[in-house]
């Protein structure tokens, strides 16, 4: 006699299921050695964000003392400056004197 239609059904469903928990035992290695490159690359990607973390800190850093640099560089300009119109100031002062000397 032939099995019925739903015989049929449920041994292709139990030929299934034994495959299936069959392959189940060679997946579990396939699974922890997985779960190992994930949590490998969790760590490597933890050590890439303290580091670019620290990168960004030393840029900021950095910049923080560029700008201090910046800000030197123009209150010595300007000091600058203002010494050269005081150099100018008086050379104009001497020359006005050496004339008044030469005319008397």
């Amino acid at each position: 006699m032939r099995a019925s239609f739903p015989q049929r059904r449920l041994a292709v469903v139990g030929i299934v299921l034994c495959a299936g928990l069959l392959g189940g035992c060679a997946t579990t290695a396939d699974f922890q050695h997985t779960q190992a490159t994930a949590s490998q690359a969790k760590q490597t990607a933890d050590q890439a964000k303290q580091a670019a973390d620290s990168a960004q800190s030393q840029a900021a850093a950095a910049n923080s003392k560029a700008d201090q640099a910046v800000q030197k560089a123009d209150a010595a300009s300007s000091t600058a400056d203002k010494a050269m119109q005081e150099v100018e100031r008086l050379g104009e002062k001497l020359d006005r004197m050496f004339k008044k000397t030469m005319q008397k």
